[in-house]
């Protein structure tokens, strides 16, 4: 969600000035410029904008609503070759989250020594449980090289879109022996019937349906994130298979925890 900042000033202490009063001054009067060509339909054009907005105010259903949710907070213990383990959330989360929003986790790793990290944050009431990984990866010590929609191929001839972020970062694995450590981390926003890479469009939709449908989404957010393990683990990974085994993990894993109404056809 996005913040708003909110900017403050102080003033000084107060300060003897010296005034010295003079008589007012007699000035020709200055005409009146005529008004500007356009002027009124530009008014009107202002106060209908205006008009409209309160109108949508009326119309848009109260945020009583109860929100609807298109996951099972639920993931398996299971996929493929990987075994997961139970990831409580961090005592950070439950401090600055709401009470209402919930959060399941799950490291996986396969005999071969891949890590993948699932997640979904599904939020309750507020919204401010859900933004975007951008805000909050830099102050996790990530950078960000790109990011671009990757589609996987899920079962019965469905697709998901999600978003992949190349992230990197500086580790030191040994004294002295800094290096560059990358990872990419998919991203998708599921609301009740509905599934989107992209932050715009969850914010759209969050009032659109809201307005149109009497909708209240109960937005989910969820991660698959792996590392590249190349130069850290023999024979490790290198990032077109790290994407590759991430699509692969991703499209067993989201129909275990994803209602069938948020999948789209394939094309």
């Amino acid at each position: 969600m996005e913040e708003m900042e909110h900017a403050g000033g102080t003033s000084g202490g107060p300060e003897a000035v010296s005034v010295t009063a003079e008589a007012p001054k007699m000035e020709a009067p200055v005409a009146k410029p005529p008004p500007r060509p356009g002027t009124a339909v530009r008014i009107v054009a202002l106060l209908a904008l205006g008009g409209s907005a309160a109108a949508l105010c009326l119309l848009t259903p109260s945020p009583n609503t109860p929100p609807l949710a298109g996951v099972v907070m639920d993931l398996p213990e299971r996929i493929g070759n990987f075994t997961g383990k139970v990831i409580a959330a961090t005592p950070g989360e439950i401090a600055t989250l709401p009470a209402d929003t919930q959060i399941v986790r799950r490291e996986y790793l396969d005999p071969a020594g891949d890590r993948i990290m699932a997640s979904i944050v599904l939020s309750g009431g507020e919204k401010r449980s859900i933004h975007r990984p951008e805000v909050c990866l830099p102050a996790q010590g990530w950078s960000m090289r790109g990011g671009k929609v990757e589609r996987v191929a899920l079962a019965e001839g469905e697709d998901l879109d999600v978003m992949n972020l190349s992230l990197v970062r500086d580790v030191e694995v040994g004294p002295g022996d800094r290096r560059k450590l990358y990872a990419n981390y998919f991203y998708w926003f599921v609301g009740k019937d509905v599934a989107t890479p992209h932050h715009w469009s969850r914010v759209f939709l969050t009032s659109y349906d809201r307005i149109t449908k009497n909708l209240n989404h109960r937005w989910a957010y969820v991660i698959v994130m792996s590392i590249i393990t190349e130069g850290f683990l023999p024979g490790g990974k290198n990032e077109a298979e790290t994407v590759k085994m991430l699509k692969e993990f991703t499209g067993e894993i989201a129909p275990t925890f994803m209602r069938k109404e948020t999948f789209s056809p394939s094309d």
